[in-house]
């Protein structure tokens, strides 16, 4: 029998590790976090602990000062990979939004958007995204993509990223919702995975990014109330996928496949 490999053990372990912040979450729902958040929230510290640990078993003390560095890394980044990573989750937003507005279930009246709480959102979300993205992009990405090249990588990494979700959607949406939600995790990963691979190698713009999903999923009316997944996803592949083929294009003239 094969051995598992330490990423598919890191992934196995995420899942595995979490458990007990769904059970917390099932037993003790609270209601004071910010922005509806469940207490399950707090299993992002389950991924950055095993990075830590990756880091620490790579490279002891220096390991994790690289980790923290490579938050603020701008200067390795490219400029397309910033614009992208703060562009692309508005221009979905908007292209759902209007469309949204011409289908039959329609948005609710009134529409609000709540601007207001934008400042916090950008703060919160970026802080909130950093120990998640130390796990799937600073420590999977890179060994996952040359084991697998970006695509796979990405579902692979994303699947999981999924699945993770899948107990605290489950306390608030439906089962279409969530189906909806998992493709467009895949569609999210894969995405960052070019981003981080083709972008400079720089953390800082899949933190932008993932603070941008949750910023405009946030905003979109009434609080994210009518958030359609799968109205998103077609806006994701329409905005996103001719750039996924030019990059995965030059990936494989790269590589020789």
């Amino acid at each position: 029998m094969r051995r598992l490999k330490w990423y598919h053990t890191f992934l196995i372990l995420v899942l595995l590790l979490s458990i007990p912040f769904y059970i917390w979450g099932a037993l003790s729902p609270v209601s004071w976090l910010p922005f509806g958040l469940p207490i399950s929230f707090l299993m992002v510290f389950v991924p950055c602990g095993l990075s830590l640990y990756e880091a620490w078993k790579r490279e002891k003390a220096d390991g994790i000062k690289r980790l923290f560095r490579s938050i603020l890394d701008v200067r390795n980044a490219r400029d397309w990979a910033l614009a992208a990573s703060l562009l692309v989750m508005p221009c979905i937003s908007l292209l759902a939004f209007m469309a949204q507005t011409h289908m039959s279930s329609g948005l609710p009246e009134p529409i609000t958007v709540s601007y207001s709480n934008l400042p916090l959102m950008l703060l919160l979300y970026f802080l909130g995204a950093i120990p998640e993205e130390f796990a799937w992009t600073s420590t999977l990405t890179s060994p996952m993509t040359k084991k697998y090249g970006p695509v796979m990588a990405g579902i692979w990494i994303g699947l999981v990223w999924g699945i993770w979700h899948i107990i605290p959607w489950s306390w608030a949406h439906p089962a279409w919702w969530i189906g909806g939600m998992l493709l467009l995790n895949l569609l999210f990963r894969v995405f960052m995975v070019f981003l981080y691979e083709f972008g400079g190698r720089s953390l800082f713009p899949s933190l932008l990014f993932h603070m941008m999903i949750n910023v405009c999923t946030g905003l979109f009316p009434n609080n994210g109330s009518h958030f359609n997944p799968w109205i998103f996803c077609v806006g994701f592949i329409a905005v996103v996928g001719t750039q996924i083929g030019y990059f995965g294009q030059a990936h494989n003239k790269k590589t020789g496949n």
